[in-house]
């Protein structure tokens, strides 16, 4: 106990104690030309960052390069500081986060990010953030469609499997192997079959192959035309 609140009181501490730079919008824009975002990503991902990292790495302003970083803040969900920034940001509070890309977090492709990471994160009381996922399921433009496939993946719910379908059989193919990719995070017996059936319709196709080796990852599926129980049940009679 004594330990937990130490690290709690430590985490307050290293928020309030900011470096005044990140005050200064025109300072961090001069300085965000050195900064290192791979190295920044990379230590956030394997959940070694401070909060002084995490909110520089909220400086990004690629796009693409930012949503990941994004996504990649569930790896520190247990520091009470990020959570704080996941909520501000969501929150449009520029006054208490000067320094960020306000402009490109403000954009469709991290706002589904946050709303991805912080529906993760909360588990529960999330209608807010899904509804608002839910509503770019048919976004124009790929990238967001293929964002709104890994957010619904990583949230697991039965009733977007369908979709997630629709979209792996779509004619655009960073959207087919995101839709995949995230039948693969689902989990669960009903995404698994999912895609069996959609490796008995591609299973001679780059994407049969995506397919193939997700369902050994993820489910350790060998897939053939028979049903994974059907295959299981004629193994056993078989001993």
């Amino acid at each position: 106990m004594v330990l937990m609140y130490v690290t709690a009181c430590t985490q307050e501490n290293e928020e309030s104690n900011i470096p005044s730079e990140l005050d200064n919008k025109k300072v961090t824009t001069k300085v965000s030309k050195n900064i290192n975002y791979p190295n920044l990503q990379k230590l956030i991902v394997y959940g070694h960052a401070n909060l002084y990292e995490v909110r520089l790495a909220f400086t990004e302003t690629d796009q693409a390069s930012l949503s990941n970083t994004i996504n990649a803040t569930y790896s520190m969900r247990w520091h009470r500081g990020v959570i704080h920034l996941l909520n501000g940001a969501w929150e449009n509070d520029q006054q208490k986060y000067p320094e960020i890309a306000w402009e490109q977090l403000n954009k469709t492709p991290a706002r589904i990010s946050l709303a991805s990471t912080i529906n993760r994160i909360k588990i529960t009381g999330t209608e807010e953030y899904l509804d608002f996922i839910r509503s770019y399921k048919y976004d124009k433009h790929e990238f967001n469609r293929a964002q709104v496939c890994i957010a619904l993946g990583f949230n697991g719910a039965l009733e977007d499997i369908e979709y997630l379908k629709e979209m792996a059989t779509s004619d655009n193919d960073y959207v087919i192997q995101s839709a995949v990719t995230a039948l693969g995070l689902m989990g669960g017996n009903q995404a698994r079959d999912a895609l069996v059936d959609l490796w008995k319709d591609s299973r001679d196709t780059p994407k049969g192959e995506l397919v193939e080796d997700l369902l050994l990852k993820a489910y350790n599926v060998i897939p053939s035309t028979e049903k994974p129980e059907e295959k299981l049940s004629s193994n056993n009679s078989a001993d």
